[in-house]
């Protein structure tokens, strides 16, 4: 699995792609800098978090599915003996994405504003940024496994993580059930948001739920997928 670690950060770093979203980052929190008043960490984090998760999930989706389209898994994938071994390679290759990216975009607050203001709630808010990034990271390796071609996995990992794919399907369920079950509540996505606009301990304790759910239910989807497709 090292060998394999190795050669996705190799190629991950001379990817064009990873420079370009931070670019992208660095500059919506400089003009989002400029919209607030008052210049914490927390309330730029605030107001571009999103677009860190967002952009992080696309790249690892445009990444991987490269793999996918390109047959480049067939050189490597009839040399591991157990398929999950990818599975878990690629997994570890998504959350040093999403390392990179969230470092990233927090020094990017910081020297913006170089004002932390409060200290506990710059940390959790950066952990519950994280703990959404790689939900959604995940949620775009499972989806790569699935479609296999760079197209619909990056339309679809867009319409996951910005919440469009939740609110059609909340929107349906409602106008069939007549109910007021709100699907988004119960998507990382979407309790990012509401703990985004609250900043409340119990929606972060539930995001951190939510987002562990989804990790950990994406990834075992992802080894089973890759353990039953047809690689060489």
């Amino acid at each position: 699995m090292t060998g394999l670690i190795k050669m996705y950060c190799y190629r991950l770093f001379r990817q064009l792609g990873l420079y370009i979203i931070w670019a992208i980052i660095a500059v919506m929190m400089l003009v989002d800098s400029m919209l607030v008043e008052e210049k914490t960490v927390s309330t730029i984090l605030t107001e571009t978090g999103s677009f860190a998760f967002l952009l992080s999930s696309v790249l690892t989706a445009v990444f991987f599915s490269a793999d996918n389209s390109s047959g480049f898994i067939k050189n490597y994938a009839g040399s591991v003996s157990d398929k999950s071994v990818i599975a878990a390679a690629r997994a570890v290759t998504a959350l040093i994405i999403g390392i990179l990216t969230i470092c990233f975009t927090v020094v990017c607050a910081y020297l913006l504003t170089f004002n932390i203001g409060d200290v506990q709630l710059a940390a959790v808010f950066t952990g519950c940024l994280f703990l959404t990034t790689t939900g959604t990271s995940f949620i775009a390796l499972l989806v790569s496994e699935l479609f296999r071609k760079t197209v619909p996995v990056v339309i679809t990992t867009i319409a996951i993580s910005t919440g469009l794919v939740c609110e059609i399907i909340g929107t349906i369920t409602a106008m069939i059930t007549d109910s007021k079950f709100i699907l988004h509540e119960y998507c990382v996505t979407g309790v990012f948001k509401i703990y985004g606009n609250s900043l409340e301990q119990a929606d972060a304790t539930r995001l951190v739920i939510v987002s562990v759910i989804y990790i950990a239910v994406t990834f075992a989807a992802s080894v089973f997928s890759i353990k039953k497709r047809d690689v060489v």
